[in-house]
Parts: C-alpha cells; sequence; structure tokens
C-alpha cells in the first residue's frame, strides 16, 4: 500500500483541529453552566482541583510530545476559563528589578490572558490582595537569608489577610530566568486538598524555640513531624514557619494543643495556608 500523501496527512490534521476546538468550545460551555450555579463576586479558583487535573494529564501523557507543552496548554485552559468566570481577576507579583523570573513563573503558570501587575516587593502584593479579593499575590518562597520576611505578616486576624493556597512552579519548565527559584500564590481564599499536598503553619512566641522542642510538641498534639522549619525575629518577636504534610485548617484543635504544648501564654499559632505538592517530570 502507498505511503499517505502529505496532503492528505495534513488534512488529517486540519479534522483532529477541529476536533480540538470543538471540544475546547464544549468545555466553555460546560463552565459557563457551572458558573451561573456558584455565588457571584466569589473567585472562580480551584487550587486542589487544577492540581489534581495537572497530575492526572502528566500521569497519562506518553510520546515525543512536551509534558511541559501539555502543562502550559492545560493551564492556559484553565486559565482563560477562571477569567471568563471572575473577568476581574488580577495577578500581582513581586518582581524585583534583579529577579526577573517571578514573572516568569506566574505566567508559566497563569497563562497569557490574565492581568498580571508587577510590584517591588512582597509588602507591596499583600496589600494588593487585601485591597481587592479578585487579585492574587506571587511572593517568592521563604529562605533563611530572607531580611523582610512576608510570612508573619499572615499570622493575623483581619479578615483581609489571605492565605497561601499554591506553589509556583507547580512543574518546572525550561526557562532559563525562572530556573532555581520558588514562588508561594495568595489568595484571599481557603486552601483546597488536592490529595497531596502541604500546610504552612506560622509560630509566634516572645521567646526563641528550638526545633528539638517543636517537634516534640508537635508529636504531643498529634500533629505529623515536620519537613521544614523556617524563623525569623521581628521586633523582638521570634516567628516560625513549619511545613507539614497533609491540610490543616486553622480550626484545627491540634494547633489550639501544639500552643499549649510549647507554652505560649503570649504567642500563638496560625495555619497560614496549604499548597498542592509540585509535581516530578518523569524521565
Amino acid at each position: 500500500m502507498d505511503s499517505p500523501s502529505l496532503e492528505s496527512l495534513r488534512q488529517e490534521i486540519d479534522a483532529i483541529d477541529g476536533e480540538l476546538h470543538g471540544l475546547i468550545r464544549r468545555r466553555s460551555d460546560l463552565v459557563d453552566q457551572i458558573a451561573a450555579s456558584k455565588k457571584p463576586g466569589s473567585i472562580a479558583l480551584r487550587p486542589g482541583r487544577e492540581a489534581q487535573v495537572m497530575r492526572q494529564r502528566l500521569e497519562k501523557h506518553t510520546g515525543r510530545f512536551p509534558a511541559a507543552a501539555v502543562f502550559r496548554m492545560w493551564r492556559e485552559m484553565m486559565c482563560a476559563f477562571t477569567l471568563m468566570q471572575t473577568p476581574e481577576l488580577k495577578i500581582a507579583i513581586c518582581r524585583p528589578h534583579d529577579q526577573p523570573g517571578y514573572w516568569d513563573l506566574a505566567r508559566d503558570h497563569f497563562g497569557c490572558q490574565i492581568p498580571l501587575v508587577p510590584h517591588d516587593t512582597p509588602a507591596q502584593v499583600l496589600a494588593a490582595v487585601r485591597a481587592n479579593p479578585a487579585t492574587i499575590g506571587v511572593v517568592p518562597a521563604p529562605i533563611e537569608a530572607d531580611t523582610a520576611a512576608w510570612w508573619p505578616l499572615l499570622g493575623g486576624q483581619d479578615a483581609t489577610l489571605p492565605n497561601v493556597i499554591a506553589r509556583l512552579p507547580f512543574l518546572a519548565m525550561p526557562n532559563a530566568r525562572a530556573r532555581g527559584i520558588s514562588a508561594f500564590v495568595l489568595a484571599r481564599l481557603d486552601p483546597e486538598e488536592s490529595g497531596d499536598d502541604r500546610a504552612l503553619i506560622a509560630v509566634e512566641s516572645t521567646t526563641g524555640l528550638s526545633r528539638n522542642r517543636i517537634a516534640g510538641a508537635m508529636t504531643k498534639a498529634g500533629l505529623p513531624a515536620f519537613t521544614s522549619v523556617l524563623d525569623q525575629v521581628v521586633g523582638g518577636v521570634h516567628h516560625y514557619l513549619v511545613e507539614v504534610p497533609g491540610m490543616i485548617a486553622d480550626g484545627d484543635g491540634r494547633l489550639r494543643e501544639l500552643e499549649a504544648g510549647l507554652g505560649l501564654e503570649s504567642g500563638r499559632v496560625v495555619s497560614i495556608g496549604a499548597y498542592a505538592v509540585p509535581a516530578t517530570p518523569r524521565t
């Protein structure tokens, strides 16, 4: 049998393109139906479900087509649908002039449709998120060398304070400017379970706490062992960022038990969010 001609192959590709476009329009119609059932004014963002969808697509992907391209295609599609449901949505990004990679992290995750607004500091991003519930923030992930940590600011009780809801990159992309850096996503939403998550607990104390003491108090409170602990001293107050597997809601009684176990008479323990564990590229 003769090999297919180039023209017939191109016609088949055209037919597939038409099918793909039709499926996207069909998906858009379903999103419209879902949006109609939601409460007006809420952000149409489901970080846990999005993580589940992306893990499924990456797990099932085979062949020579790059997995990173599959990721970007689905991210662009999901974020376009999110914008359809929340037209006022914006992304406030901490993008210092000497660190342009954070812009790439945000663009790779949130796509080219949602407006991106640059800021010089995490404090400016936090202020933008607090001022508008339809604004999502992207800030550098905390590190030991931080001189002005943003995460202790999330430990307050003001209703406008956001939670951490995601970590970037969810899938590392072949982008030189964004290699080796990580960011947290802030939003005035509750974190959503994805099936493989990390919770973030902020501990505030007037005195220093050793990691062994924190570990012992967590065990006594019935909390999982921490995967990391960062500490900062702000205005003479000690702050600890404790990361643990799973999801920990701020109303979880174990947090009160952790407070008691640490002897925090004038300090406090609060959950400041959680994120889906990023995907590992298949080799």
